[in-house]
């Protein structure tokens, strides 16, 4: 009996282990994998974060991103396509107010201060007005003469021609647009000086009334830069706008020893122009004479049908309307942000034609009527 007790004893010990190590080995397991299930908290916390911290790659696209996606497919046709235009405009595009024109914006301040500080004169005949000119050319090493267009005033003609400051400056054109394309001959910066209304008569717009005061006004403002500092970095001649003798500006390019302004390449026109309301320009529409026969030819009658002067009239229109269309290239790019970039492309293209004209010797060979502003304004039309 006593045998038999300590065998059921002896089970019952052994039962009982059996238990205790099975129940010690489940809380091994527990905890084994309590641990392993943090572990892998751990490591998709980690995953999380590293998602996070590349957001580039992980992140779903951007509505811009797919906006890009959708015009490489449909515009380019091909990514390679899309880099090379890319590529060219980083290359050729010179946007205002950056780092690299820095020294050109403020340059062009100091243009802006200079004219509009400049002392008005009283209006006087044509001959006096010559002798003013020739004065201040010969104290500044400026201007000599008018650089009137041909024909020149007729003695006697009844014209006075004054000068006021400028009622407006205003960087124009496509540097100002954001627009502007490097060529192989750098790139042109047009700064309009508005003629004040007061300098004009009801019927300037007939017999080159209009041209002979803008080019008292042009021989003004250059003898009023070159004695300001002005000169000290820019040459300054007087060219003709779209080569047309009718319509002088002021040309500056930077000097060669002004490192900043050099290497940019560029050249800074000054253009006057008029308000739209200055003249009335339903006077000068393509089917209306504005010169007169009599003024070209002594004796002539000017009762007879009179030709229309279309390219007259077209230049002095320009000049009136200036301030308009920059308004109307302005809105455009406001509403389409593509614009800007469509029309350096267009600009770059045109360039590259050989339609700017070129050069032979020190003259110039107009290379048509179709210009950077005439391409601009068709693209913004369509």
């Amino acid at each position: 009996m006593t045998e038999e007790r300590s065998e059921s004893d002896s089970e019952g010990s052994s039962s009982d282990e059996s238990m205790a190590s099975a129940t010690i080995s489940s809380e091994e397991e527990d905890e084994e994998e309590e641990e392993e299930g943090h572990v892998v908290a751990k490591s998709v916390d980690s995953g999380k974060a590293h998602m996070d911290r590349s957001k580039g790659v992980s992140s779903k696209p951007s509505n811009a991103e797919i906006m890009a996606l959708n015009e490489t497919a449909l515009l380019f046709k091909s990514n390679l396509f899309k880099l090379q235009v890319d590529e060219l405009l980083a290359e050729t595009l010179v946007a205002p107010n950056t780092k690299e024109t820095r020294g050109l914006d403020a340059a062009l301040k100091q243009i802006r201060d200079v004219l509009l500080s400049l002392k008005p004169v009283s209006e006087m005949p044509v001959d006096a007005a010559s002798k003013v000119v020739r004065k201040l050319g010969r104290e500044c090493d400026g201007l000599l003469s008018i650089p009137f267009p041909d024909p020149a005033p007729p003695a006697g003609m009844s014209i006075k021609l004054g000068f006021r400051p400028p009622s407006l400056v205003n960087v124009a054109g496509s540097y100002a647009l954001g627009m502007a394309a490097r060529t192989r001959s750098g790139f042109n910066v047009d700064v309009i000086a508005q003629m004040p209304s007061e300098l004009f008569q009801e019927r300037d717009h007939l017999n080159m009334r209009y041209f002979y005061k803008r080019a008292f006004y042009i021989s003004m403002l250059f003898n009023g830069l070159k004695r300001s500092a002005i000169s000290e970095s820019f040459d300054m001649t007087v060219d003709c706008l779209r080569n047309d003798l009718r319509l002088p500006v002021v040309t500056l390019r930077p000097r060669s020893d002004i490192r900043q302004l050099a290497k940019l390449n560029c050249t800074v026109r000054i253009v006057p122009t008029i308000a739209s309301d200055t003249l009335s320009l339903h006077r000068m529409g393509a089917g209306r004479n504005s010169i007169r026969p009599s003024f070209l030819i002594e004796g002539a009658s000017d009762e007879d049908e009179l030709p229309a002067t279309p390219q007259y009239n077209a230049a002095l229109s320009a000049d009136a309307l200036v301030v308009t269309h920059m308004s109307y290239l302005f809105e455009t790019t406001s509403v389409c942000a593509d614009f800007a970039r469509a029309a350096a492309l267009l600009r770059i293209w045109h360039g590259q034609r050989s339609m700017r004209g070129r050069k032979i010797g020190d003259q110039k060979l107009s290379g048509g009527r179709i210009n950077g502003f005439v391409l601009t304004m068709v693209l913004a039309w369509l």
